[in-house]
Parts: C-alpha cells; sequence; structure tokens
C-alpha cells in the first residue's frame, strides 16, 4: 500500500510539473487530534497535539478551482483520561501517539479576487510508527491498528500575494472514514474508534511559471 501512494503521487507530480498553471509549495502547522468511538470504561478520549508538514502540487483546472496533492507527514493520536476514585476530575493516564504518511488529495474553490479559498477532499495515510506512552514510559503498543487510515478534510483558507510568490494561511477538520482498530470494547485499551481532528497550517507556494510575464 504504501508503494501504491508513492506511485500516485509520483504520477500525479509529473503530470503537474509539465502544466503552465502549476503552483509547488511547502507548509507546516499542527494536528489537533483525538480518537471517538467506543471508550473503555470510565475513561473519556481528549486532543493530542502534532506536528503536520508536507510539500503541495497544485493544478489549476479552471479559472477558480484547482486540484491539490500533498504528500505530508503527519502526527496524529490521542490522550485518554480515566475516572478515578481519588480525584474529582478525570486523569490524563495515556498518551497514544499515530505517526503517519499521508497524501491527501483536495479541490479547491478560489474567490474571484484569489485571495479566500474552500477546500475539500479526501486524505489516505499509511501508518509509520505508533507509540503509547503511560507516566513518561513508553513501551510497545499492545493493540493492532490499522495501517491504513482513510479520511475526509475540508476547511477554507486565506492567500497573502508577496509578488512571485504566495503566503497562506488555512484551518481544516479532518474526520475519519473508517475504524482504525477494530477490536471488541471488554478485549482492549482501544476498541472500535475513528480518527478526528483540526489542522492549522501556514505555508509559501510559488507558480512554476511567472504569471507576470
Amino acid at each position: 500500500m504504501k508503494k501504491s501512494l508513492l506511485t500516485i503521487f509520483l504520477l500525479l507530480s509529473v503530470c503537474l510539473i509539465g502544466h503552465s498553471q502549476s503552483y509547488v509549495g511547502v507548509f507546516g502547522g499542527i494536528n489537533n487530534s483525538k480518537l471517538s468511538g467506543d471508550a473503555p470504561v470510565d475513561a473519556k478520549y481528549k486532543s493530542l497535539i502534532g506536528l503536520n508538514v508536507g510539500a503541495q502540487f497544485d493544478l489549476k483546472l479552471t479559472k477558480s478551482t484547482s486540484l491539490s496533492i500533498q504528500p505530508s507527514y503527519s502526527q496524529e493520536g490521542t490522550k485518554l483520561f480515566y475516572n478515578v476514585s481519588y480525584s474529582k476530575d478525570l486523569v490524563d493516564s495515556l498518551s497514544l501517539r499515530l505517526n503517519y504518511f499521508s497524501l491527501p488529495l483536495l479541490f479547491k474553490m478560489t474567490s474571484t479576487n484569489q485571495r479566500f479559498y474552500a477546500l475539500a477532499g479526501v486524505e489516505t495515510a499509511y501508518l509509520m510508527s505508533k507509540e503509547l506512552k503511560s507516566k513518561d514510559i513508553s513501551q510497545d503498543l499492545d493493540v493492532s491498528i490499522m495501517e491504513m487510515n482513510v479520511s475526509l478534510q475540508f476547511g477554507a483558507g486565506l492567500r497573502i500575494p508577496l509578488g512571485y510568490p504566495r503566503l497562506f494561511i488555512e484551518v481544516r477538520y479532518t474526520q475519519g472514514l473508517v475504524n482504525i482498530t477494530d477490536d471488541p470494547l471488554k478485549a482492549n485499551i482501544l476498541p472500535r474508534v475513528k480518527s478526528s481532528g483540526i489542522k492549522a497550517l501556514a505555508g509559501i507556494e510559488i507558480p512554476l511559471i511567472n504569471p507576470n510575464k
């Protein structure tokens, strides 16, 4: 599956680079992610902050729409809080970190002034590594996490022209479409759950051909 993702990325990149109205760029930001679904008894999932960095290749389809391919490194996961007898509040007990190579395919709809845009699409992600931490002690994860995750993404952004290049900032919401674990509730600390989260990103994009020429 990982080879398939890389093959798709390379083929699309060749197409984009050969197109006169292509843009290339890099971006970085944070994920505020968590799991949702079945939870262990007396437990609740809460958000975990992670890093999201990558490159983007945008192909203009029409005057107001474009297709964006964005190979990325994405840190996701969740915190697991438990209700214990000695505390009135939920206690932060476990932290699960999931590191993905992801490939979002997004359609962007741009306003007439080219400043504002909305985006929506699908992200396919391959699990590179996983880690469970408990009381500052790392240990091997004893649950089975699916290698592939598929999610919907949608959001909005703002472009800031700087002459030839453009800065951009954007916010996205991500909702997983498949269970990344599929164990019965009583058999595991992480039963059937899906991923979700919010991404806050900033970056720079440059046209492959100077539009002023």
